[in-house]
């Protein structure tokens, strides 16, 4: 999981000028969805390593730290690997080893295991690669701008606006009650201490819905209504963006002619 602060620091690193910070989002956007597509359809282990050691040529020349990128690789991944490990259990095929309680090991299912993980990581790193040099402001424009379920951008542009002022009104609350000499780690009883961790929650409740409320009041007074389209500013793609799409386009190709033996 992502934490609101280490969430801050990815976005003042967004914000970054570098090669691949300028490339239009739009581009960012659909490279991200053509790699994901072409990592999960494949089953070739050419294609997972050549992808991720493109992803991670890409990491380096975005400047954004490849031992960061890769520990949030690391992070993620046990998620993935809590599925894989059940699959040399449940998936049919050559016997490797014969377990009590009827457990077989299977080869095809730590093939498939293997596929699932290399297929995760290549997904995740290039899912990572996009958030570190996309800011969430501009994604939420990028969606108005290909197109995307009006409110589904509308929604989206409101939670990227909202979300670090929510963390904010949650800090102030918590400092408040630290004040009050609540912590976790006082030997206070404790449904002293769920009844506090109630009081917060109800808090962000009624503060969340008085934003919620002034928000709406402010944007009805200047006209907006379900009907309304917001205006985004239509812009030319540079060589960087054509080039970021072009070129991990050339890849799949040659990747794909080769594992079908064309060339």
């Amino acid at each position: 999981m992502v934490s609101i602060k280490q969430l801050q620091q990815q976005e003042l690193m967004s914000d970054q000028n570098s090669l691949l910070h300028s490339v239009d989002t739009r581009i960012k956007l659909i490279v991200l969805l053509i790699v994901i597509f072409y990592t999960v359809t494949s089953t070739d282990k050419l294609v997972f390593i050549t992808m991720e050691v493109y992803l991670i040529i890409l990491i380096i020349i975005s400047k954004i730290g490849l031992k960061d990128a890769l520990m949030r690789v690391l992070l993620i991944l046990p998620f993935g690997f809590f599925i894989a490990i059940f699959q040399p259990f449940i998936q049919p095929g050559q016997v490797l080893y014969a377990l009590p309680l009827g457990l077989n090991i299977t080869l095809e299912g730590i093939e498939f295991a293997a596929l699932l993980l290399s297929r995760l990581v290549v997904t995740i790193t290039a899912t990572i690669l996009f958030s570190f040099i996309t800011p969430m402001k501009d994604l939420a424009v990028a969606f108005r701008q290909l197109h995307m379920p009006h409110e589904f951008a509308m929604i989206f542009t409101l939670f990227v606006r909202f979300i670090f002022l929510f963390y904010d009104e949650l800090q102030n609350i918590r400092n408040a009650q630290a004040s009050r000499g609540f912590t976790f780690t006082n030997k206070t009883p404790y449904l002293w201490k769920v009844r506090q961790v109630g009081y917060l929650f109800l808090m962000m409740f009624i503060r969340s819905y008085e934003k919620g409320e002034i928000v709406y009041s402010a944007m009805a007074s200047r006209g907006y209504s379900s009907h309304s389209r917001i205006y985004t500013h239509k812009t030319r793609l540079t060589r960087n963006s054509i080039l970021y799409l072009l070129i991990p386009v050339i890849i799949m190709i040659i990747l794909t002619l080769i594992t079908h033996n064309i060339i």
